[in-house]
């Protein structure tokens, strides 16, 4: 009895050290945290802070970039570009993130990081940097990584000293609005409608440039005049006065909208509105943008192969080594090259929520296979997805409408946007419109 005893003994002994070392080599390798991913929680981005604190952002061509960037400084943030990504930012980014990911994204995260040390050589402290710079950018989810970039370019960060670095998701209202207070970046009527002009005139301008620039009859010409051309439209965006109903209202007027909150606020949205898109000033600096560009000498008899770019999302718009300069490369091999515009894959991700819509709607509708008596219910099943196409319907004729003004207002030569089923029923043969992950059937 005495040997069995002291048998099992043992045994429990042998377990207790075994489950002990089990854990102490889980802690060293960092296996005792949990296993489910928490977002990290942020530092706020507060209004307090919008006087010194500059917001960082980059990804687009230099065209994009100048006319966002003139947004923001006109709704009284202050804004600085990122340079364009190079070799040097990519090896930055294999050096400071994870293992295996794909080249958009050591280009964009190291070029993040790279900025960061510029300033610290500057002279800045990396509490000043951390106090007085945030980046924003794009979010997004799904099997594609880019979903994963905002982990990246924090998992980056960190790794290069500057753990705490704010990044800014305009998809993530946690990194947007201060748990408590005014957010440091509030998305208002001038922004949203400054930027949705900002967009559509870059794409416009980025297409505009690749169709005259093999033609000039004078080298150089037409970077010249376009960069002239942009920083008049910057300044235009920059210093265009806001839209107030109180102020441009009638004297009999103004003491009703002062003290009806709810009338101010939706004549205000519709005064902003028409000010951004049909105002006198923005229609007369599209106007003297289209005087400029017609001063460009081109010869229109030469030859030229047009070479379409399509494929991935950021290496079709950057500008530099991220592409290998693969745009500068087609034009001194004598091609015209026909760039793609961000408009079409805003237009692609409309029409996807369209399509997912109705075929979702079967298991998400309120009443399953109800009567044909039941016209209750029938009606609601109608109206409930109806309701959700004509929203998305009208998005995307509002969407394509405004590009096509632009590209009108800009000389008319502007390629259109694409319709999207058409593209989805061309590709569905080889690729399900239904699948996820890249640019889909684009």
């Amino acid at each position: 009895m005495a040997t069995n005893f002291v048998q099992i003994e043992n045994e429990s002994e042998i377990k207790r050290r075994l489950e002990a070392e089990r854990a102490r080599l889980r802690k060293i390798a960092g296996l005792d945290q949990p296993t489910h991913f928490h977002r990290p929680i942020e530092r706020a981005f507060t209004a307090e802070q919008r006087g010194h604190t500059t917001i960082l952002f980059g990804g687009f061509t230099w065209k994009h970039e100048d006319l966002i960037r003139a947004v923001f400084q006109g709704c009284g943030y202050r804004c600085e570009k990122l340079p364009v990504p190079d070799v040097p930012a990519f090896q930055i980014g294999k050096e400071y993130g994870n293992n295996g990911q794909c080249n958009p994204t050591y280009f964009t995260v190291g070029n993040l990081v790279q900025y960061l040390q510029f300033l610290e050589k500057e002279g800045l402290t990396r509490q000043q940097i951390l106090d007085n710079y945030v980046f924003f950018t794009a979010g997004s989810c799904g099997p594609c990584r880019f979903g994963m970039y905002e982990a990246e370019y924090r998992y980056a960060l960190k790794n290069a000293g500057f753990d705490g670095f704010r990044v800014l998701l305009f998809k993530d209202s946690d990194g947007i609005k201060a748990a408590s207070g005014e957010p440091g970046l509030k998305f208002s009527i001038d922004f949203g409608f400054g930027m949705l002009n900002a967009m559509h005139l870059g794409d416009v301008i980025n297409d505009l440039i690749y169709q005259i620039r093999p033609y000039e009859v004078k080298k150089g010409e037409t970077d010249r005049v376009f960069r002239e051309m942009v920083g008049d439209l910057c300044e235009d965006l920059r210093n265009r006065k806001a839209f107030e109903i109180e102020k441009s209202a009638p004297d009999w007027a103004k003491p009703k909208f002062k003290s009806n909150k709810i009338l101010r606020n939706t004549f205000n949205v519709f005064g902003k509105w028409h000010e951004h898109m049909w105002g006198k000033d923005y229609l007369n600096a599209l106007r003297e943008a289209r005087e400029t560009m017609d001063s460009i000498e081109v010869d229109r008899t030469r030859v030229k192969p047009v070479v379409k770019i399509t494929g991935e999302f950021w290496a079709q718009l950057t500008e530099g080594d991220g592409n290998f300069h693969m745009f500068d490369f087609l034009e001194r091999e004598g091609a015209q090259v026909l760039v793609e515009p961000i408009a079409t894959w805003v237009a692609y991700l409309l029409y996807q929520a369209k399509a997912h819509a109705k075929a979702k709607w079967p298991a998400n509708r309120p009443h399953r296979d109800p009567k044909w008596y039941e016209l209750k219910k029938n009606f609601a099943n109608y109206i409930g997805l109806h309701k959700k196409l004509w929203g998305i319907g009208a998005g995307q004729r509002m969407w394509n409408f405004f590009y096509h003004r632009t590209a009108t207002n800009m000389g008319g030569i502007t390629h259109h946007l694409v319709p999207q089923n058409e593209l989805a029923e061309m590709a569905h043969p080889f690729y399900n419109q239904y699948a996820r992950g890249g640019e889909g059937h684009l």
